[in-house]
């Protein structure tokens, strides 16, 4: 190929450069062009944004909030929005949820606030009475009862306090708070355990009624009359209510004993049977002979008055083949002969000790 010559190589170039020149001046104009219509599109768009104040019912604020604000968040990146409530007043019903954004995402925004509300339960609240009686029942030690019924009915459930002095045939309101499953699940475990506290009420009478009075020494061996029943009534204060409890012993205001009324009191009833059965046995009784008796030994001693077999602790040093024991159980205390003090067989222990020794304080003598 040749070479142009020399004086057609310069308006080449020229021409060329002119070109370049122009096409980066076009694309420059172009550019500008474009981010002027961008940027008018982001004001129109800055300029549609849009901002309403939704209602909501005060009891609604937590479901539209969530956890940790985890429901509202949730909504602000599915729609884009902004969403806040404002200062509370305490004396309006609603709260005012102000949501900021473009027009589609606020109303979707507030259509997902409105459903959320739409779909909430319904809380209603159910009053019912209960026997005074059997409220110790229902809120259990230390509050343990309702505490496991709210949690297994989701209610919420409130005990009236009484003020009023204390009446065993008197009842108390309890209040429940929750939706209409809540509230049904929750009085039906109500019921069972007032029916729980009747049905121990009635056993309770009943082996009250069959339980033949004590005759009761002192620890001086000062003889009470054996006639007199021991089971005098007695309701004492204590930090969460009422304890109700009949005295077994007495010895002054200073030193008595009692024991509580309830289920502790049948179960008394039903060892004392079965130990008086099995120590009244020959064969059992010359198995559970001691050949020392020590004060402090936790025996089986035979009560004089009634000739029943209880529960009771050395407290003498045998002596003229006597030795004195108190009954831990009740309270009282007796001579006895050695050979109505055995060994107490292991599992006749598994029930808890039932004589309480108390006092009367501030006593004086008039």
């Amino acid at each position: 190929m040749m070479w142009l010559r020399r004086p057609f190589t310069l308006p080449i170039l020229l021409g060329l450069s002119l070109t370049s020149v122009s096409i980066a001046v076009l694309y420059v104009l172009f550019k500008k062009d474009e981010d002027d219509i961008k940027s008018r599109k982001k004001n129109i768009e800055i300029a549609k944004r849009i901002s309403i104040d939704c209602k909501v019912p005060r009891q609604f604020v937590p479901a539209v909030i969530g956890r940790g604000g985890s429901v509202i968040k949730d909504m602000q990146d599915k729609t884009g929005t902004h969403i806040h409530f404002e200062e509370d007043n305490i004396e309006c019903p609603n709260r005012i949820c102000i949501i900021r954004g473009s027009y589609a995402g606020v109303h979707l925004a507030e259509e997902m606030i409105k459903s959320i509300i739409q779909n909430q339960p319904i809380i209603e609240t159910y009053e019912m009475y209960v026997p005074q009686k059997a409220c110790g029942k229902i809120i259990g030690r230390g509050g343990e009862n309702i505490q496991q019924i709210q949690t297994m009915s989701s209610a919420k459930i409130i005990v009236e306090n009484s003020y009023a002095p204390y009446d065993p045939n008197a009842e108390r309101r309890i209040i429940i708070k929750g939706t209409t499953d809540q509230i049904a699940a929750a009085l039906s475990h109500i019921e069972d355990k007032v029916r729980e506290e009747k049905e121990a009420r009635t056993k309770l009478e009943a082996s009250s009624a069959a339980r033949l009075p004590r005759g009761k020494l002192s620890p001086r061996n000062t003889v009470v009359s054996a006639s007199e029943p021991s089971t005098e009534s007695l309701s004492i204060q204590v930090t969460d209510g009422l304890m109700e409890v009949y005295v077994s012993a007495m010895e002054n205001p200073s030193q008595f004993w009692v024991q509580v009324v309830g289920s502790g009191t049948t179960a008394l009833d039903k060892l004392v049977c079965e130990m008086t059965a099995y120590y009244n046995d020959e064969q059992n009784h010359e198995l559970h002979t001691l050949r020392n008796i020590t004060p402090g030994q936790i025996v089986a001693a035979k009560f004089s008055f009634d000739e029943q077999w209880y529960r009771a602790q050395v407290t003498s040093t045998p002596e003229d083949d006597q030795c004195e024991v108190y009954f831990v159980d009740y309270g009282d205390h007796e001579m006895v002969q050695l050979d109505h003090v055995l060994e107490l067989r292991t599992d006749f222990l598994s029930l808890r000790l039932q004589a309480i020794e108390c006092s009367l304080a501030n006593i004086k003598p008039k």
